[in-house]
């Protein structure tokens, strides 16, 4: 189900990409399990027999599968398919209007097992207002966003039996045009070896990348140990919709687009929040999708770092504006470019075939000083039809996020980020998803929702709070 960053063909490998393991020992190694979920607020009441239509078709694709490890020392894990599911989820309690965070909350926390099933969740519910409420997880180890919304299209798909619409296929059985015996780890593990040695010399080649000069988390001194390190973390999400209509024109008014909008939006929250500097330009990572048609891995993201320019401006009504969003887009136009045409610099890169080889002890500490980014903006795009009515009816918003199962307070400080941010545009409304990070500056709601409306009024954008 897995294929190589070069190809589209499903069945080339079924081996796990680096990026497949790295979210894989992050569970296994770390205890930290992260999810992808979509919540959907439908105007229309609830339809359990359209909720149960939808689970089947999910449960008949690409997320059913689950990982094997390889029989021989260097082989990489490969995906198999799975019979475990969770049946769906449909209550009968209405959930308060007010209270739909706290029941997605609660939906997030599935316990998805990539290596032995399940590895995705579905459910619902009516709400007080007589509308419903739907929610879809995904373990990151068999789905990024990409994955994650193909899946679902699929499976919508196959309940609607929509003519013409090409559906996702599930993995392969044992044996079905896939090798997976002795012979194949042994090919495999010695391939994954000449890999890591060719890694090594490109890397010494390469040389060390010059810094990309800009405020960032692992700037930060790391934190001392404190009482409550070990009792769970619980960051604060706040979710705003507003008009997608005003936000292109605020973006193409800055000389910008929807994009590059985001990510200034996302940097003065942080000022805002005084979780960075003024004057001092924000690095911001910018996860960039690599899927390609008929692409079946479970993993095909990328990403860019950008260095927003905050320089302070004499008027003080500016201060913490980012006052040239026309930079941040030709600055993201250049780092897109060099990371599809290849001329990126990756010291990583050459290294991937080596660090998925090496012990669950070695990537521990390896990871004992991983920081999370300062700020993560994650662009979505407008959402295809079919995801935004997944029973049949148009979405009155769409919450979309990544959710960090697992999470104490101690590794929350170590993490020593500032937001992550997700947006998504479907219906003429364009949803912001932030989380807060940073313990003491973007630590409760009030203070994420407080920055959020100092930002959007800057920008004439009108909140409507969920």
């Amino acid at each position: 189900m897995t294929s190589p960053a070069t190809t589209t063909d499903p069945t080339a490998t079924n081996r796990l990409t680096y990026d497949d393991d790295l979210f894989l020992r992050t569970r296994r190694v770390l205890g930290v399990a992260v999810v992808n979920q979509t919540i959907w607020r439908l105007p229309a009441p609830l339809d359990a027999a359209a909720v149960r239509a939808l689970h089947r078709g999910l449960a008949n694709g690409p997320l059913q599968r689950v990982v094997r490890p390889g029989r021989l020392p260097g082989a990489r894990a490969r995906w198999s398919a799975s019979a475990v599911s969770l049946d769906p989820v449909v209550e009968s309690t209405p959930v308060p209007d007010d209270a739909v965070l706290g029941w997605a909350d609660r939906q997030a926390q599935a316990n998805l097992d990539p290596e032995n099933g399940p590895t995705w969740a579905l459910a619902a519910a009516p709400t007080a207002s007589g509308g419903s409420v739907l929610s879809y997880v995904t373990s990151h180890v068999v789905a990024d966003g990409g994955m994650h919304i193909g899946a679902l299209q699929a499976a919508v798909a196959e309940a609607t039996r929509a003519a013409g619409e090409a559906a996702v296929r599930r993995l392969p059985k044992e044996g079905e045009r896939i090798r997976t015996g002795l012979v194949a780890d042994l090919r495999d593990a010695t391939g994954q070896a000449r890999a890591a040695v060719g890694g090594l010399r490109k890397a010494a080649r390469q040389g060390p990348v010059p810094p990309l000069m800009a405020q960032q988390s692992a700037d930060r001194p790391r934190p001392e140990p404190r009482s409550d390190d070990a009792q769970p973390a619980h960051p604060p999400i706040v979710v705003v919709d507003t008009d997608a209509s005003t936000w292109h024109r605020a973006a193409h008014a800055g000389g910008g687009t929807a994009n590059s909008l985001l990510i200034a939006v996302c940097t003065e929250i942080l000022l805002a929040a005084g979780a960075a500097t003024a004057g001092m330009p924000v690095r911001v990572s910018v996860p960039v999708s690599l899927r390609r048609k008929n692409d079946l891995r479970s993993n095909a993201t990328s990403g860019v770092s950008i260095a927003v320019d905050t320089t302070v401006t004499p008027a003080p009504e500016r201060a913490g504006v980012v006052t040239d969003i026309g930079q941040i887009r030709a600055s993201a136009a250049a780092e897109f470019r060099a990371l599809t045409t290849g001329t990126r610099v990756d010291t990583l890169g050459p290294l991937k075939p080596l660090m998925q080889m090496v012990p669950d002890a070695v990537a521990k500490l390896a990871a004992r000083d991983a920081t999370a980014p300062l700020c993560l903006a994650s662009n979505l795009g407008r959402l295809p039809a079919t995801f935004a009515a997944p029973l049949g009816t148009s979405a009155s918003s769409v919450l979309m996020r990544g959710v960090t199962q697992g999470l104490t307070r101690g590794r929350l400080r170590q993490m020593r980020g500032g937001l992550d941010s997700w947006w998504s545009e479907h219906d003429g409304v364009a949803t912001l998803v932030v989380l807060g990070l940073d313990v003491d500056r973007l630590g409760e709601p009030g203070q994420v929702r407080a920055a959020i409306e100092t930002v959007y009024a800057r920008h004439g954008l009108p909140v409507r709070f969920w």
